[in-house]
């Protein structure tokens, strides 16, 4: 009965009925609703980001972003600022919410909803909802020490590492963290390796990585590399090839494992770190993380727009010239055939042909 109402204006203007105002005041009433149910969930609509669009979004074209992992069907990234971002599809990236802006390094989830993140100021955050909220359980700003890496063995016992021979260790899902010394058993006699400033200066502890044979790994600065057949309660200093500083370790099927640091070098062990082999690059950039996929290859990335593949389970690598000099700091593979790597020109995705990979 009211539709045919009109209302007007001081000035005699007609403004527009009252069934376009019932309209107007449906409209609001959804969009407060939608604005309530990503509160609710931990997102807001500004932080919804789609990467078709990344060269107009700054956090996902030009953002330092430092680590990948998955989560269940979900992909993480953290950064610098304390940027922590979901996504579900690969397309579509969400921000988390964080209670730090210190930068992340590094993440770790058990599972699809247990996860860990971990920084500088020492900095460790937790979450149980794969990834949407985050709290912050230790942090030791004052002595300005980053953490480098972080490993759970399950929901229980982790291990964070960092510089300076940081090393930390929790028995209760990451909600106490205890700082311990490294029991380190030094059985090296054959390394070539030998440097006095390692007596007295705490190396840093770069990454920890876990092999399918039960052993875990820890590649370290000076040419350090350490490997614990306990869950890490007691380490090994395995002999080195290299005085210069290692940054990643890549497990392979059985003992076989591989390392890689400054200025291209890397080197192969079939018998768990007991002696290497040198593996050529063709490449003198800083080499950073690998991921080793479905199919058996495994790639390798770095500064200066390094990317190295192989197709032989490891033994040798192919440089890619990807045609620019973006710095690679992490990266996994993609369930969109291809790969996705995250460093200091935000997240972008490469597909296999695009990498000159080809199925067999």
């Amino acid at each position: 009965m009211f539709n045919n109402i009109r209302v007007f204006s001081f000035t005699g203007h007609e403004l527009f009925p009252v069934s376009m105002l019932r309209r107007k005041i449906n409209m609001v009433r959804i969009l407060l609703l939608t604005c309530m149910l990503y509160a609710m969930t931990g997102y807001t609509t500004q932080n919804i980001l789609d990467i078709n669009d990344r060269e107009n979004i700054p956090l996902l074209s030009r953002t330092l972003f430092l680590d990948l992992t998955r989560a269940g069907e979900n992909i993480i990234a953290v950064g610098e600022r304390g940027h922590i971002l979901v996504s579900q599809d690969e397309q579509i990236w969400q921000k988390s919410v964080v209670p730090s802006d210190a930068t992340l390094t590094s993440v770790y989830f058990h599972d699809d909803k247990n996860g860990w993140a971990a920084g500088h100021d020492a900095v460790i955050l937790k979450t149980t909802d794969g990834g949407r909220h985050w709290r912050e359980v230790y942090a030791v700003p004052e002595d300005q020490i980053p953490l480098l890496d972080i490993w759970f063995a399950d929901n229980q016992y982790g291990i964070a590492i960092g510089a300076y021979g940081l090393f930390l260790v929790s028995t209760d899902g990451g909600e106490t963290w205890i700082q311990q010394e490294m029991n380190t058993i030094h059985d090296n006699d054959d390394t070539e390796i030998t440097n006095d400033l390692t007596e007295s200066y705490e190396l840093h502890l770069n990454n920890i990585t876990y092999s399918s044979s039960g052993k875990l790994y820890i590649a370290a600065e000076a040419g350090r590399i350490y490997r614990s057949d306990d869950l890490g309660k007691n380490w090994k200093e395995l002999p080195s090839p290299y005085a210069g500083s290692f940054f990643g370790i890549q497990p392979l099927e059985n003992d076989s494992v591989i390392v890689y640091g400054l200025r291209g070098h890397m080197y192969r062990s079939d018998d768990a770190g007991e002696s290497w082999i040198e593996i050529y690059t063709d490449t003198r950039e800083l080499l950073a993380k690998s991921v080793q996929l479905h199919d058996g290859r495994i790639i390798v990335t770095g500064m200066g727009g390094a990317l190295l593949i192989s197709d032989d389970h490891g033994s040798s690598f192919k440089l890619n010239e990807l045609g620019h000099r973006h710095n690679y700091a992490a990266v996994i593979e993609s369930g969109k055939n291809g790969i996705m790597v995250a460093g200091d020109h935000g997240i972008e995705f490469w597909k296999r042909e695009q990498l000159g990979i080809t199925d067999d």
